[in-house]
């Protein structure tokens, strides 16, 4: 990355973004604020090492959008015609890979009286995650937006015409955050192919190597009665998670209905006679 490139922080959320000045910044890509404000750096921030490419574009996006907002029936119908408006941006994530040696205990299928007995076991095998570095991004929404492919390619300088989040996670803290990661990935390849249940372990990585890569997102916000809702499409595969309004009266008739089916059951039961007690039994001879 080239001292072309400027770098802006928000005072509203705090993202900090790297652009090419030729495509200026007016808004916060995360909040939509306009407090951006120059970041004096002491080198230019290092690109990321590669990128999962975006499959989708502005159009795709916006189609992707239209059917997320359409798919509730709890939504207001005034936002079926809804544009958001929608940036692109690379959003830092740390590729982790390793040999993982997995120490594993869990139970197996056997003729017991529970139907399964312990096993112990040690494994090893290769496994790969990617560990988020966006502070602008939340990492609910990371988890919700996967997943991403694992085919990447490297970093061009073409792709500086799309504006990269700094990261926010160092390659300390990403390892730290990867091993329960790695560890769970590889006692989850495990138990599939030994069909193990309630399995458990520890693992230690072996050859480990780390990457700072870019994902691909769209992200934007839409209006509705004067407030902005924020959203974000996954640029590969066009997933979509946010938030959105529901529709008030939609909301208010169902309550309506819930609440007269439950007096009218209340109802029902008060008017329900009681059994009666024969007071003495008779004795045939």
């Amino acid at each position: 990355m080239t001292a072309a490139w400027t770098v802006v922080q928000c005072d509203a959320c705090g993202g900090a973004v790297a652009y090419d000045p030729n495509h200026a910044l007016v808004r916060c890509l995360f909040c939509a604020a306009v407090a951006l404000r120059p970041v004096p750096v002491d080198a230019p921030p290092e690109p990321p090492n590669a990128v999962v490419t975006f499959a989708i574009d502005a159009d795709a996006a916006q189609a992707a959008f239209g059917r997320w907002v359409r798919r509730s029936w709890w939504r207001p119908k005034a936002l079926h015609a809804a544009a958001a408006s929608l940036q692109p941006v690379w959003i830092p994530t740390w590729r982790i890979s390793a040999e993982v040696e997995l120490h594993w205990a869990a139970l197996v299928a056997a003729p017991t009286r529970s139907g399964r007995r312990p096993r112990t076991g040690v494994d090893s095998g290769c496994a790969e995650v990617l560990v988020p570095a966006s502070g602008g991004v939340g990492q609910g929404e990371m988890s919700a937006l996967r997943p991403f492919p694992a085919t990447h390619r490297p970093w061009q300088q073409d792709d500086r015409a799309v504006p990269s989040e700094l990261p926010c996670v160092s390659a300390a803290g990403a390892l730290a955050i990867g091993h329960d990661l790695l560890l769970a990935e590889r006692l989850r390849v495990v138990s599939r192919e030994r069909s193990l249940s309630d399995a458990g372990g520890t693992a230690e990585l072996h050859d480990v190597r780390t990457s700072l890569d870019a994902l691909p997102l769209w992200i934007g916000s839409f209006r509705y009665r004067d407030r902005p809702w924020r959203v974000v499409v996954n640029g590969h595969s066009g997933k979509v998670v946010g938030a959105a309004p529901l529709d008030r009266v939609k909301i208010a008739i169902v309550t309506a209905v819930v609440l007269a089916i439950a007096l009218l059951l209340a109802r029902c039961d008060r008017d329900v006679p009681e059994p009666s007690v024969s007071g003495a039994v008779t004795r045939s001879r």
